[in-house]
Order: structure tokens, then C-alpha cells, then sequence
């Protein structure tokens, strides 16, 4: 009896981790030189305006796929950090809208000049971003469902206004996850 407790809270403890393929761009990368998938936890998020580190607390698990072609344009990224409860996810939403708000442009080489961001009617609470970077820039939508954040981006040319059909390849991926996402019990859909 007292193994069994000690099993079972050592599995508790343990943190759970992402089934292989659980993400959709996962498929393509296989095999493929300019793709990469990473499990670590504590990776920032792909939309990091004030290039910190990682700075969300409550991370259980997490899978980051990128695809970084060579040249100019083309990258596409898919980011998955499920939390060991709701309040660290919706405390990560507000952390990514404060930086969005207070994070000033920086006058470096290659780095972002503007960033934009518009709330988007999708799962618990959602946020769609644009970037500009003085030659070209990236549409990100980033999505909470429960404990669950998703986010989806794309090299692109933004605007201020920020229009949803520059936005509709990444919605459709979110609004995928979405029906999948919930499938964890971590999730707390």
C-alpha cells in the first residue's frame, strides 16, 4: 500500500509530456533539415516582444515547432504550453498583453520597429499580433482554452488595422487545435 502511494505521487510529480505528432505542423517536420520540434519547458514564447526570457510561471509541458527556411520569408512556427492550472494560463495571456503594450520598439539591426495586437473572438481569450521588423515582419494568433496556450505565426507583412484575412491561415490552425487540445486532461477545458 505505502509503494503504491509513493508510486502514484511520484507519477503526480512527474510532468506529463505532449503524445508524439500532438501538434499539427509536427508531420511536416519530420525528417526535414529546416524544421525543428523542442519539448523544453521553459522556452519563450514565440511572440516575445520584450525578448525575455522565460517569464510565465507554471509550465507542465510544452512543444515549440518551427520552420525556418533558407532566404527571406516563408517561416512558420506552431507553440504549445499547457499550465498546471487555468490561473497560470490566464495570467500568461496577461503577461504577453502587457509586453505588447509597454515593450518599446528597438533601434537595433533586425529588430521589431512596431507591434500591433487586436483582440480575436476564439476559445477562453485570444489576441491576434503583427510585428514589423525593418525588412519584413510576422501575424502571430495566440490562443488560451483552459490551462492550454497556443500560438500560431507567420512571416507577413502587418498592419495596424490588422485585417483577419491576413490572419485566416493561423486562425484556421487555432481553431483546429482547439478541438484537439481539450483531448489532454491537463488542458482543464
Amino acid at each position: 500500500m505505502i509503494l503504491h502511494l509513493a508510486a502514484a505521487a511520484a507519477i503526480a510529480l512527474t510532468p506529463a509530456s505532449l503524445p508524439d505528432g500532438f501538434l499539427l505542423l509536427e508531420a511536416q517536420a519530420k525528417g526535414h533539415k529546416n524544421w525543428s520540434v523542442d519539448d523544453t519547458r521553459t522556452l519563450p514564447f514565440v511572440l516575445n516582444p520584450c525578448f525575455k526570457g522565460h517569464w510565465d510561471k507554471g509550465r507542465l509541458e510544452a512543444r515549440t515547432v518551427v520552420y525556418s527556411p533558407e532566404g527571406e520569408g516563408g517561416g512558420k512556427w506552431e507553440q504549445l504550453i499547457v499550465y498546471k492550472d487555468v490561473s497560470s494560463a490566464e495570467a500568461a495571456m496577461k503577461g504577453l498583453r502587457g509586453q505588447l503594450a509597454k515593450c518599446p520598439p528597438v533601434a537595433k539591426e533586425a529588430a521589431p520597429s512596431h507591434y500591433w495586437y487586436k483582440p480575436l473572438d476564439l476559445g477562453d481569450d485570444a489576441l491576434r499580433a503583427g510585428t514589423r521588423f525593418d525588412e519584413g515582419g510576422t501575424h502571430d494568433v495566440v490562443v488560451r482554452r483552459g490551462a492550454a496556450i497556443m500560438i500560431y505565426g507567420q512571416n507577413d507583412w502587418p498592419t495596424k488595422s490588422l485585417p483577419l484575412k491576413g490572419f485566416r491561415p493561423l486562425i484556421k490552425l487555432a481553431e483546429e487545435m482547439l478541438g484537439q487540445v481539450c483531448r489532454l486532461p491537463e488542458a482543464a477545458c
